[in-house]
């Protein structure tokens, strides 16, 4: 029979499978298999001329498998692909087992379910790649729907991880260096620009008209989407979908400001957990609609730990009587943070962003002030405070020269002056002193390296920053997998 080195069993010779049989043929021996008679003698007629074995039966009954033996004794051992397009799931499933367990066909099997619910049943096949047609078909039309962008859907694992996307003009990342965009659980894999492949350096800047190949989480992608093709602030959608509170009587500022929060960005909801006392729906109902109440803590400690899709902690942190306290809790969230927390003041509505440069990585920073004050729709001022120029090194030098040319690369982005303040001295006196001078409704931004020590002996700038401020504080700990994917 063989003309070809590679064997493929079809089961079900419906328009799917004369579809597959039709694209394999020219380089495949092909073995289709039907129960209808009928059907079999029509294609048998139309591909007479074709390296084609029809067999009339029941793939799922061994009755038929000694049928095909008969054909060629060792024709088992020679297949490496059975692709099954049987609309009833209990025959695909009896296929798989009889394949499988009975005659010990070493092939990968392809199933096209078009049943989801019985998906779980084919999972004990470890040869086994379930196909759903429904879901094939909704992201080819949204390819061919949404103009601007792409789903993989015969690569990878087929659940939307690979997409492309048409850069447009209006989107605000234009212009702007990959190292700056900081990834979250996605990254960019590849640029096609005027017909040419670029591999992405850090360095490299996304154009207009570029098609940009990006991998990563598919809940993740579907919100960068909006992001490339229309400049859509998505916080905290980066870090997670909702918004997470602990709550008891004493704690109704907080959970007003993160409301405040929710409706002025892009959570999904705000989920509330109660912190040892009962919490009544309709004190909540006053406040919010979108809000789920979950399992209670024991502590605000527990709230850090909790991971449930959240893209932002609301943590409630007044100041002690005894500073010493105060300290060792705020050491705490800084050190068990693994997503952007806010030290919540419950001064809303804020009338300013305030975004802090002295901290590692400050283009991410900016990029989340910037957009905080887009979704806000109020206004933001970047601040770095160095050494006077006498007592600077080059190190000090090169810092502030880095941090110069970020806040230029943004003003080209986004085609606007960024109010930025370079002062001089001790940078926590200093950004304490500006962020609280005019008003104390403010939200100050900052980021810290989770690997740095909080210590005596080592000055933590941010820490120490937020530890004096009476403002709400948005901190984004840097260095952890869940910020970085």
């Amino acid at each position: 029979m063989a003309v070809f080195d590679r064997t493929a069993v079809i089961v079900g010779a419906n328009i799917f499978g004369e579809s597959i049989l039709k694209a394999l043929k020219d380089s495949w021996n092909i073995i289709c298999i039907d129960i209808d008679e009928n059907l079999i003698n029509s294609l048998k007629e139309k591909y007479s001329e074709e390296n084609i074995i029809f067999v009339e039966g029941d793939a799922s009954s061994l009755l038929t498998w000694k049928k095909i033996k008969k054909i060629d004794e060792n024709i088992i051992e020679k297949i490496n692909n059975i692709i099954i397009t049987v609309r009833d799931p209990d025959v695909a499933l009896e296929t798989c087992r009889v394949t499988t367990e009975v005659l010990n066909i070493k092939a990968n099997i392809f199933v096209l379910l078009f049943y989801p619910e019985k998906k779980s049943e084919f999972l004990k096949f470890e040869n086994v790649e379930i196909l759903e047609p429904t879901e094939l078909i909704t992201k080819i039309l949204l390819t061919k729907i949404e103009k601007n962008y792409s789903i993989a859907i015969n690569i990878g694992l087929r659940q939307g991880e690979i997409i492309e996307i048409n850069v447009l003009a209006r989107s605000h990342l234009v212009d702007r260096k990959l190292k700056y965009l900081k990834a979250t659980r996605w990254r960019i894999a590849a640029i096609y620009r005027n017909g040419k492949l670029i591999i992405p350096t850090g360095n490299e800047k996304i154009k207009i008209g570029d098609k940009v190949v990006i991998v990563g989480d598919p809940k993740v992608l579907q919100n960068l989407v909006e992001l490339f093709t229309k400049g859509v602030p998505q916080f905290p959608q980066q870090f997670g979908a909702n918004i997470a509170v602990p709550y008891n009587s004493l704690l109704r500022k907080t959970l007003e400001e993160a409301v405040y929060i929710k409706k002025n960005s892009q959570a999904h909801a705000i989920y509330i957990y109660p912190l040892k006392e009962k919490v009544k729906k309709e004190d909540i109902y006053l406040l919010t609609e979108n809000f789920e109440i979950k399992s209670p803590i024991n502590s605000l400690e527990d709230l850090l730990k909790i991971d449930d899709d959240i893209g932002l902690y609301v943590y409630p942190l007044k100041k002690s009587l005894i500073p010493f306290y105060h300290l060792c809790k705020l050491r705490k969230v800084f050190k068990l943070a693994k997503k952007p927390f806010l030290l919540s003041s419950g001064k809303i509505p804020y009338k300013k962003i305030v975004i802090s440069l002295n901290c590692p990585d400050p283009a991410f920073v900016l990029s989340i002030g910037i957009e905080l004050s887009r979704l806000m729709k109020i206004p933001y001022e970047v601040i770095y405070v160095t050494l006077p120029k006498e007592l600077r090194g080059i190190e000090e030098e090169n810092e502030l020269k880095e941090r110069k040319e970020i806040v230029k690369d943004y003003e080209q982005i986004y085609k606007k002056k960024i109010k930025f303040e370079i002062l001089e001295g001790n940078p926590v006196k200093e950004t304490v002193k500006y962020t609280c001078k005019e008003t104390e409704n403010t939200l100050f931004v900052v980021a810290y390296d989770k690997e740095q020590k909080i210590s005596f002996f080592e000055p933590h700038v941010p820490f120490l920053i937020v530890k004096k401020l009476t403002c709400s504080s948005l901190v984004i700990p840097l260095g952890s997998e869940e910020i970085y994917g």
